[in-house]
């Protein structure tokens, strides 16, 4: 539910890695990857992404890259402009708080 809320107040959607559409959390047509899509956002969100190869490859051309993962040493830090330590339950409540807080206040 967060993700969505999250995707919500930014005006954009949600995707997934293959073990989400394995899990059909989310149909085939929303992977991303190299057995999914390729997809060239100018701001991507990985939330408890580990960054395997098949996942980078399909968001390298992604323009602002923003990784949150509880494991500092996951492989998609390298590929983030910027990078979360943390427990995405933990920090995207509070981030999709803050996003509600501004839109209101610019009147949307």
């Amino acid at each position: 539910d967060i993700i969505h809320r999250l995707a919500r107040v930014l005006g954009g959607s949600v995707a997934g890695t293959r073990p989400v559409i394995d899990w059909q959390t989310l149909p085939f047509k929303r992977q991303v990857g190299q057995t999914g899509k390729s997809v060239s956002p100018r701001l991507i969100i990985n939330c408890g992404i580990s960054g395997a190869n098949e996942y980078t490859a399909g968001i390298e051309k992604s323009k602002t890259v923003v990784a949150i993962n509880t494991d500092p040493r996951a492989r998609i830090f390298r590929f983030a402009d910027l990078g979360i330590v943390g427990d995405l339950h933990a920090v995207l409540p509070l981030l999709v708080q803050r996003l509600e807080e501004m839109a209101e206040g610019e009147g949307r």
